[in-house]
């Protein structure tokens, strides 16, 4: 099969390599439509954004190596013995990195909460590829209903409501969106169907901050015309927001805020009020944590999804409640255009991109 695979930072190929073996608890897929993120961009391109990510040492290391790539939709081919969910000719989506068995967390039954298992795309070959093996514990199958297209938009969804959830929103509750990119236009249409009771959607692009509007958000501010911090507390009275959901913070070289958007949020939270650290940012990035412990900040990072979860989320679109399409700005065919790909992902704004681009592998 045909695959991409990473020879070095900067260095990706499309090579030729064997068709996988299927083992016991494992998937095989065929892969209809793929999509990089901007994670995987920066991380190919040499720029390491989280603290202790093995993806430097193997990129240096461990080449030529398939790498890179989890959010896809595709086809069952193959299913390893002991995998009951899903059956040859499902199409299904990547949605949680598979439990790793031994920690504590698995040892003690809360399989659910482990984040030791393999990573796809790292610890395991990812999905820019013709196939790709994977445990079968990390797909789930999706509805006719659903396009491929949005069967690979999925697994970012799977994380917002997962965010979502983990940031205990509650009917009335007023949340802010730092950041309009996917993360954030996804987390803004979920607070909506959880009850929240005003939507803030903050970005610097016109063009996101419209979409935004037109998905659900009841206040948009651009930033590069307004403070932020001023615009949300005139929005609720002086009180500040009850939920911040922080989506714009990571590399400025990839268009990100640093870690502005994180002094914003600590600023514009109302005392006691919840703050979401959806973006990954710099290794460096610090807490003023007398700042949090005096306000009564929670300050949250990201929580796992779970079979409840992807459900859910799965239901929002088949629905309609939350929309997928409208994100989707570039589509290209055919897997030798990965790489093309990663440039619109890693250049969203020059290219008026929103979601990354997706590679149709396969009609």
């Amino acid at each position: 099969m045909k695959a991409w695979r990473m020879h070095g930072v900067n260095d990706m190929r499309l090579d030729e390599v064997p068709l996988p073996d299927v083992t016991p608890g494992w998937v095989l897929v065929r892969l209809r439509t793929i999509q990089p993120s901007v994670t995987e961009v920066q991380w190919a391109q040499g720029h390491f954004v989280s603290v202790g990510s093995p993806v430097e040492k193997l990129l240096k290391e461990a080449v030529p190596r398939q790498m890179f790539g989890h959010e896809f939709c595709g086809d069952v081919t193959d299913v390893g013995e002991g995998v009951n969910h899903v059956k040859v000719g499902d199409r299904v989506i990547y949605w949680q990195r598979a439990a790793c068995h031994e920690c504590g967390l698995c040892r003690s039954g809360l399989e659910a909460l482990c984040r030791k298992g393999p990573v796809l795309g790292v610890d395991i070959p990812g999905c820019l590829a013709e196939y790709v093996l994977l445990p079968g514990e990390s797909v789930t199958s999706i509805p006719d209903s659903m396009t491929d297209s949005e069967g690979a938009a999925m697994q970012p969804l799977a994380g917002a409501v997962a965010d979502v959830h983990g940031a205990d929103v509650e009917m009335g509750d007023t949340v802010v969106i730092l950041g309009q990119g996917v993360m954030g236009l996804n987390i803004m249409q979920v607070t909506r169907c959880c009850g929240a009771g005003k939507a803030i959607a903050v970005d610097v692009r016109e063009d996101t901050l419209s979409l935004s509007g037109q998905l659900g958000a009841d206040v948009v501010v651009n930033a590069a015309e307004t403070d932020p911090v001023e615009a949300v507390k005139d929005a609720t009275g002086g009180l500040g927001a009850d939920v911040v959901f922080e989506c714009a913070g990571g590399s400025a070289q990839h268009g990100l805020a640093g870690s502005t958007t994180l002094s914003q949020a600590l600023t514009m939270v109302r005392d006691q009020g919840r703050i979401m650290q959806v973006g990954m940012l710099e290794p460096a990035a610090t807490l003023p944590a007398g700042l949090i412990g005096l306000r009564g900040i929670q300050y949250r990072g990201q929580t796992n999804c779970t079979r409840k979860l992807i459900n859910y989320a799965i239901e929002l679109v088949q629905s309609g409640r939350v929309q997928l399409s409208p994100l989707v700005t570039h589509t290209l065919e055919g897997i030798e255009e990965v790489p093309r790909a990663f440039e619109i992902t890693g250049n969203k704004a020059q290219y008026g991109a929103i979601n990354p681009a997706q590679v149709v592998v396969r009609q």
